[in-house]
């Protein structure tokens, strides 16, 4: 740049200075929000497609923001009305989905947020990076429902290689999740400046309030990138429309009370989604959706431990069976208590009733029942966020499956032979609660069943240079199963193994 004589020295060198400036932030990369279209401008929110046209002003967006609790301030741009109505009117589809796997993912974020000292309503953030999303990828490579980078997420545990992805896991990436907010908001003790560093990074913010001289984030917006400067507004939209999504006419598609209602436990030992559905009666398909930080549908062995997901009302007969498969050690159910019912219902869950003694938060009511918020809110179909002295409130309850029948359920698209309900009880899998002397907790040890017929196995013939990992990759099965099944810990080539028990 030519310095012009009729300029001031001290101008045009400012100048150029600014110029290097936008160069550089033209050139960095900052992660994608969740396929947002650029905020337009609105005066008007309208409902979702097929609905009558409403009208909603400023003056009600305002007054409906400021009714709810967040950790920062929400604001009514011109922006957060551009999200919302993208939300409602250009996305309907993908926010009926969104707005459905809350009921799956809020009960896990909220625990996750009380466990390390940070609003539970940064749970929205999830939904601003991958509409509740756990396999969206971001253009520059950002993954899961928190959408972390691998430099990020390596910071914070996350691993990821042929056999795991743990930015996809929902618990492991929440725990990271929270653990990040948690030292960001150390760092800038501002909650706003906090999600525009998880954003675009914390050198990115310091630098814009440096600039602007201020540590609020609404004056150093403009010298953020972007798409940080739009961050904030776009967590503001995911509030909103998380908590008035039905006076917009949408109406969320729920999953199943399977999908809702989940425990997770630390599994060492190398098991298939196969062996969890055999063990659980829980269908193939729903072990998939709530595991998608598994690449094979398989869970490696670790001596750190991968946390798997199942429904809560099979997460007993889950904890018998990794008894029956460990020999290095006793898995336990931490609070017992919580898996034993007075009414055994009839089917999978059976329905409860509540009243309130007096109005309070939902959220606060839920927590002390051990549910979510947003749970009763959906099975209540309530508009309000409060709950009312006398209110009969539904709640839904697990039939707990302490013990699995040995029917076998198949994989999709393998090539397993199809296999008759067993007769006898596959041994391992008719485990009885025993408690421990001088314990509270129970350990569910497992107890053999003599078989009533003789047992047939699926086999596989050793090829050259093949290992027992190989070979248990191939059938989904585990190498300890492999191991234990064949009194074994190594194979020869030309070996007859057995595989599994028909």
């Amino acid at each position: 740049m030519q310095l012009n004589k009729s300029v001031p020295y001290w101008l045009a060198l400012a100048l150029i200075v600014l110029t290097n400036v936008i160069v550089v932030a033209q050139k960095e990369e900052v992660p994608q929000l969740s396929d947002l279209e650029d905020p337009v401008d609105t005066t008007d929110i309208l409902v979702a497609k097929g609905g009558n046209s409403i009208t909603i002003t400023d003056e009600i967006l305002r007054e409906r923001l400021g009714s709810l609790s967040s950790c920062l301030e929400l604001r009514a741009t011109a922006v957060v009305k551009g999200y919302i109505k993208t939300y409602v009117q250009a996305q309907t589809e993908k926010s009926k989905n969104m707005l459905g796997k809350r009921l799956t993912y809020f009960p896990l974020y909220e625990a996750k947020m009380r466990e390390y000292g940070v609003p539970d309503d940064l749970k929205f953030l999830s939904v601003v990076e991958s509409a509740l999303n756990p396999k969206a990828v971001s253009r520059v490579g950002a993954t899961g429902l928190w959408q972390f980078m691998p430099s990020t997420g390596g910071e914070y545990g996350l691993k990821t290689n042929s056999a795991v992805e743990d930015r996809s896991n929902p618990v492991k990436s929440t725990d990271a999740a929270a653990r990040h907010l948690r030292d960001l908001y150390k760092q800038f003790d501002d909650w706003a400046l906090a999600l525009a560093a998880y954003n675009s990074g914390a050198g990115r913010v310091n630098s814009a309030i440096r600039r602007a001289g201020s540590r609020n984030f609404w004056s150093i917006q403009r010298f953020l990138p972007a798409e940080t400067r739009n961050y904030v507004p776009a967590f503001i939209a995911a509030t909103y429309i998380c908590n008035y999504f039905n006076l917009h006419g949408l109406t969320p598609n729920e999953p199943d009370l399977d999908l809702q209602l989940t425990d997770f436990v630390n599994v060492y030992e190398g098991i298939s989604f196969r062996d969890i559905a055999e063990a659980t009666g829980i269908s193939y398909e729903v072990i998939k959706d709530l595991n998608p930080g598994f690449k094979r549908d398989y869970v490696p062995p670790t001596t750190d431990g991968h946390y798997v997901i199942v429904p809560q009302r099979v997460m007993p007969a889950f904890i018998r069976y990794l008894n029956s498969v460990s020999s290095a050690r006793k898995y336990k159910l931490e609070s017992i208590e919580k898996y034993t019912s007075a009414d055994n219902g009839d089917g999978r869950y059976w329905i409860s009733k509540a009243k309130p003694q007096e109005m309070e938060h939902v959220d606060q009511f839920a927590a002390r029942l051990g549910l979510s918020g947003v749970q009763i809110r959906s099975w209540n179909d309530m508009e309000s966020n409060f709950v009312q002295p006398g209110q009969m409130i539904k709640l839904y309850r697990p039939v707990y499956v302490q013990k699995h029948s040995g029917i076998r359920i198949e994989a999709p698209a393998t090539s397993t032979p199809t296999v008759k309900p067993a007769t006898g009880t596959k041994p391992g899998t008719s485990p009885t609660n025993k408690t421990k002397p001088g314990g509270s907790q129970s350990a569910l040890v497992p107890q053999e069943q003599p078989s009533l017929q003789p047992k047939q196995y699926q086999y596989h013939t050793v090829r050259r240079n093949e290992s027992l990992e190989d070979i248990a990759r191939q059938y989904a099965t585990s190498v300890e199963s492999l191991r234990k099944l064949n009194n074994l810990d190594q194979v020869r080539f030309g070996a007859r193994l057995k595989i599994r028990e028909y």
